[in-house]
C-alpha cells in the first residue's frame, strides 16, 4: 500500500512539474537546439562525402589502352564551349578517358588540338591533320 502511495506521489509531482520544465524554456533555447541540431546535421554529412571521397579510387588510363598506332582511333568530340577566341574542347577515348584542350593542348595520344570550331575540331596526329566531330551530329532535312 505504501507503494502504490509513493507512485502515485511521484506521478502526481511529475505530471504537475512537467509544465513548469516547458514553460521555463526561452525562445533563445529552442534556437540553440535548432542550431546544435543543423549543425549535427552538417558534419554527419560531411562525414558521409569524405566516407564517399576516401571510398572512391582513381580510374587510371594508359595510353596504351586507348592509343593506336594509325590515325586517331576512338577519338571522339563530345563538346565545344568558350567565348569568342577562346574555346575549349571535351574529347573522350571511352567513358573513363575524358580530356579538355584548347588550342594548341597534347591530347592523350599525341593528337595537337589545331582549331576548334562550333561542330567540329581540327587535330594533327603525325603530320596528318583529322577532322573530329561529335558522337551524334544534327542534320537538317528538307521537309518538302
Amino acid at each position: 500500500m505504501v507503494n502504490k502511495f509513493i507512485k502515485r506521489l511521484m506521478m502526481l509531482v511529475l505530471v504537475s512539474y512537467m509544465p513548469l520544465s516547458a514553460a521555463a524554456l526561452t525562445v533563445g533555447d529552442i534556437s540553440n537546439s535548432q542550431q546544435s541540431t543543423i549543425m549535427l546535421k552538417s558534419a554527419l554529412e560531411r562525414a558521409k562525402l569524405e566516407k564517399e571521397l576516401s571510398d572512391m579510387k582513381d580510374v587510371k588510363i594508359s595510353a596504351s589502352e586507348v592509343c593506336t598506332n594509325k590515325g586517331v582511333g576512338m577519338l571522339t568530340l563530345k563538346a565545344v564551349y568558350g567565348v569568342k577566341n577562346l574555346r575549349y574542347a571535351t574529347f573522350y577515348y571511352n567513358p573513363s578517358a575524358i580530356i579538355e584542350a584548347r588550342i594548341g593542348d597534347n591530347l592523350l595520344c599525341g593528337e595537337k588540338v589545331m582549331a576548334i570550331q562550333l561542330d567540329n575540331v581540327k587535330v594533327e596526329k603525325d603530320g596528318v591533320v583529322y577532322t573530329i566531330t561529335g558522337s551524334s551530329r544534327t542534320v537538317a532535312k528538307n521537309q518538302g
